[in-house]
């Protein structure tokens, strides 16, 4: 039996990571050898591009208003996800003194229970509409807030179009990366995380206030910062290609789409 720092080390000749050294650090993380260490190559992360849509023309079809903040929660494909988009209710029904004119879009996913949509449902509002699905990704170019339960797509997708991120991670033993995930981004600033066994509307708003107080250029030149280009399939086309010798030449940087349909502004 092979343990796992032998395999590294004596069976690969390289280590492709998804990620960035600047956001998480694999090898200080992982305690992983200094023989090791040289084999590491870091890709960056996998985003598909942001959407060409017109943030006043989407707003339109989802029936919302031209100006004032809109909050995106969605949970993937919803099966967990009531407790996080019945906190993100609260949590606009809170704020909407604070924030005039907030609206918000909460994506049940398809797989949550029925009797939980309808229960949601029942609850929604002219500002605070629920839909069983929509491309988030698209809805994230009207949105000023994002509410994630910390998949990776779900993160990347924020983190590219430079929208201030809430995460609630999932707590099970077998999604302990998107806490690792919600940690990370929340010690870098690019995000607050809500523990989800101390999830309330109260503590929902807290996290919330952050993100629509956020300056838009400023987070998206945060994000810059930590996260200069979201290139991975490419960069892991081309880190291939030495082993496979086709070399291709290396791409040009992925900015980070910054528009803000609240606050003005492109970054």
């Amino acid at each position: 039996e092979v343990g796992v720092y032998d395999a590294l080390e004596n069976l690969y000749d390289g280590i492709a990571v998804y990620g960035s050294p600047k956001l998480y650090d694999v090898a200080a993380a992982y305690a992983i050898p200094p023989s090791v260490q040289s084999k590491l190559h870091y890709c960056g992360y996998i985003v598909r591009d942001p959407p060409a849509v017109d943030a006043g023309a989407l707003r339109q079809r989802h029936g919302l208003p031209d100006n004032g903040p809109v909050v995106l929660a969605s949970v993937g494909s919803g099966y967990d996800g009531y407790p996080v988009l019945e906190a993100a209710r609260a949590a606009v029904e809170r704020l909407q003194a604070r924030f005039p004119g907030l609206h918000a879009i909460l994506v049940t996913g398809p797989f949550m229970p029925a009797d939980k949509q309808a229960r949601l449902q029942a609850q929604a509002t002219a500002t605070c509409r629920v839909v069983s699905w929509a491309d988030n990704f698209e809805l994230m170019a009207a949105a000023d807030a994002v509410v994630s339960m910390g998949g990776y797509n779900s993160v990347c997708e924020a983190l590219v179009q430079a929208r201030p991120l809430v995460i609630v991670p999932r707590a099970t033993h077998k999604k302990v990366e998107q806490r690792i995930r919600a940690e990370t981004l929340a010690a870098r600033g690019l995000a607050r995380w809500v523990h989800p066994r101390e999830l309330t509307g109260e503590r929902l708003a807290q996290a919330l206030e952050w993100a629509l107080r956020c300056d838009r250029k400023a987070h998206a030149r945060r994000v810059r910062e930590i996260i200069p280009s979201f290139d991975g399939a490419v960069c892991l086309t081309n880190y291939l290609s030495r082993w496979l010798g086709a070399a291709q030449p290396e791409p040009e940087p992925q900015d980070v789409y910054a528009a803000s349909t609240y606050a003005g502004g492109v970054a």
